[in-house]
């Protein structure tokens, strides 16, 4: 507490003495005063803060450094106890052998593809179904066959009757087959129908079995199996 009366006195001693100097000073010497006034009170701010920043680092304590201690080092406690019996390391599999080495099919040699020139000028010739024929000599052939309306015409141009008992007539693209009797005259027609009509033989189909919107033939086998027409 002395010192810092002490210093407060030489403070206002010297505001006292700088105030007599400023009243004598003329205009521009009251322009530069308060500038060094301004210096020398900063500069004595910075003796009263260096005096009170020593005083309370003089009375603060160290905080005590705590070194680590040696050769205590702490101990593991395992998760999980398996008993005292001795751990079986899983068991080593061989490498997997190598794959077989996989040889690539032979390269297949393409079929050239044949152009058909385009005719100019001149109209293609009209395609018409080639008549029916006997495949293994026979005498009965298909003649007719009328998808729309469900029956095929067969014909025996042959000189002899022919007996149709176990024939079939099948439709081929639905595999409808019809099983046939009778017996056949020479130049005699027999209309076959796949439901029901009125003359001729009728299959008794409850749907039709003629395609009308794709190719779909008429084969007609005898009793042996043996194919003896085809339309068209």
């Amino acid at each position: 507490m002395i010192e810092f009366k002490n210093i407060m006195k030489q403070i206002n001693s010297f505001l006292s003495a700088w105030k007599r100097t400023y009243s004598q000073q003329g205009w521009i010497g009251k322009i530069l005063f308060p500038g060094l006034f301004l210096l020398g009170f900063c500069f004595l701010c910075s003796i009263l803060i260096s005096l009170f920043s020593t005083r309370n680092s003089s009375n603060a304590l160290p905080s005590p450094i705590v070194l680590p201690s040696v050769g205590i080092v702490a101990t593991p406690t395992a998760l999980f106890s398996f008993g005292s019996g001795t751990f079986t390391p899983f068991p080593t599999f061989p490498a997997p052998s190598s794959l077989p080495t996989v040889t690539n099919p032979p390269t297949e040699t393409q079929i050239p593809t044949q152009t058909v020139p385009a005719a100019t000028g001149t109209s293609l010739p009209t395609v018409t179904n080639p008549p029916a024929t006997a495949t293994t000599g026979g005498s009965v052939l298909i003649i007719t066959v009328d998808k729309p309306m469900e029956y095929v015409d067969l014909q025996n141009l042959g000189n002899a009757p022919v007996d149709l008992n176990e024939w079939k007539l099948v439709s081929e693209t639905g595999l409808q087959s019809c099983t046939l009797n009778g017996v056949l005259q020479p130049n005699e027609v027999l209309r076959v129908w796949a439901r029901k009509g009125d003359t001729g033989f009728s299959c008794r189909f409850s749907f039709n079995i003629w395609n009308d919107n794709q190719s779909d033939p008429a084969v007609l086998y005898n009793a042996q199996g043996e194919e003896v027409s085809r339309f068209p």
